[in-house]
């Protein structure tokens, strides 16, 4: 993980809240700040400055020779306290967190730990014979070794935030250490399901261990937390951006979707930049660098005392600079996007459907219809996924897939390379048909086969031609094959 405010704030209130809940007491010496930035995952600049917010406010004592002490001292009503009003003000987000682990995760750690090196398996075997383990970052590090084999920094960054949000409050509560895998030999039970290659016992016990989780966290909170619901809950956030300050991709996103969707057409001139930042309530070198940005994916095309003009889409790929570093991480953003729907989009397609019955059915397979006639092939994975999306019963899969889909319009650029408007209609047709027949038999597994292999079928694509592009690291990814679980 990379410094930043953001991650500052973080480290900072992990920190807080294992002091709150009792996990250290006054006098209680905390990790040194290159422990805790270990066992985080962030800088150490990171890591010290959090400890250095918490010497400001009050909470521990911070010096070169003893390192950090807490200073504070609560009695088990005031901890209590702490922990009712943390738990009462979370309860919606991570109830529906929990429950959204399974359809989001549960396949990627399958795939991930079936294609593990075996060094990461050797990593795992020396985590659960580690002695006093911290369960929390046991926990975080046993994770980071899940899906290490996927070579995505954007999953990363969810798994980790989903971590800090949930695992990490939840654990840092000592009777909740309970429902803590390694205290159930989890783990010598997966690493010997990866030695013997027992894939579908494998898919069962990953099945169980997060299903295990979104059930004591129920538990806990029907038996723990009596405090009422405040007014205004603390929601889950995530962002598929590691910084605030890169909000000008944001707004790049914004005008490359409002190019995209006819708002600014072909040949038309886009506002000023003056008139953009002041439009959107950004700054002008933000509005600067976004057109920048755009000049380089061909979607617009800048000269002077003309103005900035919207290129046709057909010109996109010739008109792209693919040469620019800023360009290529959003190239590859949108690779590893389709990397998680890849591994994701099957449970969760199925998840959606299953919950919400045949009325959603029939409104997508009526929307697909609509769709094909449109004869926009190209677009038939964004259009089903931000459907499925909109209908989803978990607020977490509709943040996590909202912010997935938006890394889609980084392909404007290719759209050279997919050959004529008919060859592309030729290739999407069979999915579109094929999932529109799934729905109309309520065959929500087929379904979700269907929607599976034609994510699949975009990451390759999408491999394919940044490797031929020369993109730096494109072809590193691992590509999943399909679910037979």
């Amino acid at each position: 993980m990379e410094n930043s405010t953001e991650l500052r704030q973080v480290a900072y209130s992990v920190l807080l809240t294992q002091i709150q809940f009792g996990a250290y007491h006054c006098q209680d010496k905390l990790p040194t700040i290159e422990e805790t930035s270990t066992q985080l995952c962030v800088s150490v600049d990171t890591a010290r400055a959090a400890y250095l917010k918490l010497k400001e406010e009050g909470y521990i004592t911070l010096t070169k020779n003893i390192g950090a002490s807490v200073k504070v001292n609560y009695d088990a009503k005031k901890t209590e306290d702490f922990i009712q009003t943390f738990f009462s003000m979370r309860k919606t987000a991570m109830t529906d967190l929990a429950n959204s682990m399974h359809p989001l995760l549960s396949n990627a750690q399958w795939v991930g730990l079936k294609n593990a090196r075996p060094e990461t398996l050797a990593a795992l075997e020396r985590l659960f014979r580690k002695e006093n383990a911290v369960a929390p970052y046991a926990m975080l590090e046993h994770l980071n070794l899940k899906y290490s084999s996927f070579g995505n920094s954007l999953l990363m960054r969810f798994v980790w935030q989903a971590f800090m949000f949930l695992y990490d409050p939840f654990f840092a509560i000592k009777d909740n250490l309970q429902y803590f895998d390694s205290s159930a030999g989890y783990l010598p039970h997966i690493l010997s399901l990866c030695q013997s290659k027992d894939w579908p016992g494998l898919r069962t016990a990953l099945d169980t261990s997060v299903e295990r989780l979104s059930l004591a966290i129920s538990h806990f909170y029907e038996s723990r937390i009596t405090m009422p619901l405040p007014e205004k809950e603390i929601p889950f956030t995530w962002s598929s951006y590691k910084k605030s300050r890169q909000l000008c991709y944001s707004f790049a996103m914004e005008l490359l979707i409002s190019i995209s969707h006819g708002v600014y057409p072909a040949g038309s001139l886009l506002p000023s930049q003056k008139e953009l930042a002041e439009q959107k309530g950004v700054s002008l070198s933000t509005a600067r660098r976004a057109l920048e940005l755009l000049g380089s994916v061909g979607a617009i095309k800048s000269a002077r005392y003309v103005g900035t003009k919207v290129l046709p889409l057909h010109q996109a790929t010739e008109n792209s600079d693919f040469t620019n570093p800023v360009f290529q991480r959003r190239l590859l953003d949108m690779e590893e996007s389709l990397q998680m729907l890849a591994l994701s989009c099957k449970d969760v397609s199925l998840f959606i459907l299953s919950s919400s019955g045949p009325y959603l059915a029939d409104t997508l397979s009526r929307q697909l219809k609509g769709h094909r006639q449109r004869q926009r092939g190209e677009t038939l994975s964004h259009f089903i996924l931000d459907l499925l999306a909109k209908a989803a019963p978990c607020q977490a899969i509709r943040t996590v897939y909202s912010e997935l889909l938006l890394q889609f319009f980084w392909a404007y650029a290719l759209r050279g390379m997919k050959g004529s408007q008919n060859h592309i209609n030729a290739i999407y047709a069979p999915y579109s048909d094929a999932l529109i027949e799934s729905l109309e038999k309520m065959d929500f597994s087929g379904f979700s086969a269907v929607l599976e292999e034609l994510i699949i079928y975009e990451l390759c694509c999408t491999v394919s031609f940044l490797s031929q592009l020369g993109i730096p690291g494109a072809d590193s990814i691992l590509i999943p094959d399909k679910s037979t679980s």
